[in-house]
């Protein structure tokens, strides 16, 4: 447990210092954090060519914060929608972030809002937060991915060197690679008989009791 709540700080401190401040502090420059800046850096790129962005991150106060700044630094439209927003509220806000003709940003929480949405509007999907399991990532990503997409999607993960970050990206890296590997044959066509051949070939030898 207590090695549970030190990884989450850990993250918590990967996403922004002040997230591990039991309160926002008074002063200080939040973009004075490196990943925060590369943030607000990808940004300027996406709206100087008029697209929208949804932004996934797990921490209430991180999205907070990335509405605040994005509203503070570049005077466009920014929502969130998380844990805190109630469920008939959710379409509502995406509603909203559509209509806007031009530039616009929706937060998000990959729990309370990585899985059911259609959010064609944007075109470009940034991972703030990492999370542990790919599933929850990919979810995510399709949120822009869906029927009416009408432009390229393009996805961006953020993760800081030699951090918990890291392990994380390395983690799910592995773990996409796995069940790659073990899922053959799906579509019946003649180059899958041997690759589920050469799958069998690999696997240990089982002993009948």
């Amino acid at each position: 447990a207590a090695s549970l709540v030190s990884l989450t700080r850990l993250r918590m401190f990967c996403s922004h210092p002040w997230l591990i401040a039991e309160k926002t502090p008074d002063s200080g420059d939040p973009k004075s954090y490196g990943k925060f800046r590369r943030l607000l850096e990808l940004l300027e790129e996406i709206f100087d060519n008029g697209e929208k962005v949804l932004v996934f991150t797990s921490y209430n106060r991180m999205s907070d914060l990335i509405v605040e700044e994005t509203c503070k630094c570049f005077g466009i439209f920014a929502e969130s929608i998380d844990g805190r927003t109630p469920v008939p509220d959710r379409q509502d806000a995406i509603d909203r972030f559509s209509a806007v003709n031009g530039p616009a940003l929706l937060s998000l929480n990959p729990r309370a809002a990585g899985t059911g949405l259609n959010i064609t509007a944007a075109n470009h999907v940034i991972h703030y937060t990492l999370e542990w399991n790919p599933a929850v990532e990919d979810q995510a990503s399709a949120r822009a991915y869906r029927r009416g997409q009408e432009k390229p999607v393009t996805v961006h993960r953020l993760y800081v060197a030699d951090t918990v970050e890291e392990a994380i990206d390395q983690r799910l890296e592995r773990k996409r690679e796995l069940a790659e590997a073990a899922v053959v044959g799906v579509s019946g066509k003649d180059e899958e008989i041997d690759d589920i051949v050469r799958a069998l070939q690999m696997s240990p030898a089982r002993t009948t009791p």
